[in-house]
């Protein structure tokens, strides 16, 4: 029940995400799913007693299907998208597990803003390296600001 439940969110992301034409390239809610399936996997850790190892997998798995459904809906090629959200899904229950950062709304608003230029700069750098298209830098770097910007309110209410 569960699984279909994120599927579904999943699928709402998406379809929310390609509506907003006017904000079509400056959306990155993706990130944001998969940054809030990590914090979930957290409650794991003491609900199941799972151990960390298989949080990070299951929250990795996830950023993996996200990228590889993003792929497939919007990019020439298979992999940037895998690899960007796979990225922050290995990455966001890593830093939350109490070691390095106990959640707080401003470290998760923070974290989320890292998070989301990580994933825009994995994702142009393996589109510029594997297809080859000239992108200008100041290009990337104002959507990716514009993003991380968005993606600051997210990263303050969704919490473990």
């Amino acid at each position: 029940m569960k699984i279909l439940k994120w599927i579904l969110l999943a699928a709402f992301i998406f379809l929310l995400q390609t509506q907003f034409s006017s904000l079509k390239d400056y959306l990155n809610i993706t990130v944001t799913l998969v940054y809030y399936f990590g914090l979930r996997c957290l409650q794991n850790i003491s609900a199941r007693d799972y151990s960390v190892n298989k949080v990070v997998l299951e929250s990795t798995a996830f950023g993996i299907a996200v990228g590889l459904a993003e792929d497939i809906l919007s990019g020439p090629i298979i992999g940037p998208g895998v690899l960007s959200k796979g990225m922050v899904g290995f990455i966001t229950p890593v830093i939350f597990t109490n070691v390095v950062f106990r959640w707080t709304p401003l470290w998760g608003g923070i974290v989320l803003v890292i998070l989301t230029v990580l994933d825009g700069v994995a994702l142009a750098g393996s589109r510029v390296l594997f297809t080859g298209i000239q992108v200008s830098g100041v290009t990337v770097f104002h959507i990716l600001v514009v993003q991380a910007l968005m993606n600051i309110p997210f990263g303050m209410i969704l919490k473990p």
